[in-house]
């Protein structure tokens, strides 16, 4: 039986997962990394917030009775970090203690060269654990499916026109050096590689091919095992692979923050705004089609008119949807669309 809109049809669609307010935001730990701040210090976004280790190594000296210090202590290259006198252990290499065997076996690790790891949002330090750093962010956090790179803050440029544009190469150039940039339904490995030279902190895009994805982490990974690494680069995925348009509510807050600061953090993926951006609330009625024929497309929920037969062939759901004009040949229209394929555009 046919359930109208006006029955709250809309109840039956899952809603899009908004942004999320103050999110939490974790900056991992290797072993020989050093934290720089304390619970319930207030950080800026780009601050440093620790010390990493690159070419990590782990060293072990003998106490000779001397107190074993705590593991997480931080450990400076040539400082004593037990003992006195003849007796004073040290490491060639700055890191942390690991732990103390029962025999009075210190193990360290140890890095040979040091670099700052910043935080990708202003807010307040909530953890510091052997293993990663909690801040709370202000403002708001847009979530992503994936981030490949490291958390990274820049200067908001949306650089296409519509949500389901591509963003060509030649449209990057120096000038969006020090930007994050928002590049519309899909970017290619070439894009991606051109933006990392010209200095581009991040990029914020809707899909991405899967080829695409693994050479941009083959690519990170020499950048990270170069002598001199360049700044923080991250890609950020909003909402799955191939070409996916950037869900209507991200692109909305994401044009209302262009301009501003903006971090990428990659556990978990968010693109995190300084304040909460003014978008209005969406009716319960308005969907989006979020997979299959028609992706991207916005439209109204008119009424679910029950099981029909789908293209793979299985018995589904279905809805009548009345989708507005889209880009070039995708005129107004009312479809039936599987009901598995839409989501709400509000939560």
């Amino acid at each position: 039986m046919p359930v109208s809109a006006g029955a709250d049809a809309g109840a039956r669609v899952v809603g899009a997962v908004g942004p999320v307010v103050e999110p939490r935001v974790r900056l991992r730990l290797g072993a020989g990394d050093v934290p720089l701040v304390a619970i319930g210090q207030r950080v800026a976004a780009g601050d440093p917030v620790a010390e990493r280790r690159r070419d990590g190594a782990v060293a072990w000296a003998r106490l000779g009775g001397s107190a074993a210090p705590e593991p997480g202590t931080a450990v400076e290259a040539g400082v004593p970090v037990a003992g006195r006198g003849r007796r004073a252990v040290r490491f060639a290499g700055s890191g942390r203690v690991l732990y103390t065997t029962p025999s009075g076996l210190l193990r360290v690790a140890v890095g040979r060269h040091a670099e700052q790891v910043g935080t990708p949002t202003a807010g307040v330090v909530e953890s510091v654990g052997p293993a990663a750093i909690v801040i709370r962010a202000d403002g708001i956090g847009l979530p992503g499916t994936l981030t490949a790179g490291e958390a990274t803050v820049g200067r908001l440029v949306v650089a296409v026109r519509r949500p389901d544009d591509e963003l060509p190469v030649a449209a990057v150039d120096v000038g969006a050096a020090g930007a994050i940039l928002v590049a519309g339904a899909r970017i290619d490995v070439e894009a991606l590689t051109r933006a990392r030279a010209m200095g581009v902190r991040g990029v914020i895009v809707g899909g991405v091919v899967g080829r695409d994805l693994r050479s941009f982490a083959a690519s990170e990974a020499r950048q990270r095992a170069a002598l001199h690494t360049s700044p923080p680069f991250a890609l950020l995925v909003l909402d799955g692979f191939g070409k996916r348009p950037i869900p209507p509510g991200a692109w909305a807050a994401l044009v209302a923050a262009e301009g501003r600061d903006v971090g990428i953090s990659a556990d978990p993926s968010f693109a995190l705004l300084d304040v909460a951006a003014a978008v209005a609330a969406e009716p319960r009625d308005r969907v989006r089609v979020a997979a299959g024929e028609g992706l991207g497309r916005i439209g109204r929920l008119l009424e679910v008119v029950g099981r029909r037969r789908l293209p793979a062939g299985v018995l589904g759901p279905v809805a009548r949807v009345a989708l507005e004009a889209g880009g070039p040949g995708q005129p107004p229209e009312e479809r039936l669309v599987p009901l598995a394929d839409l989501e709400r555009t509000g939560p």
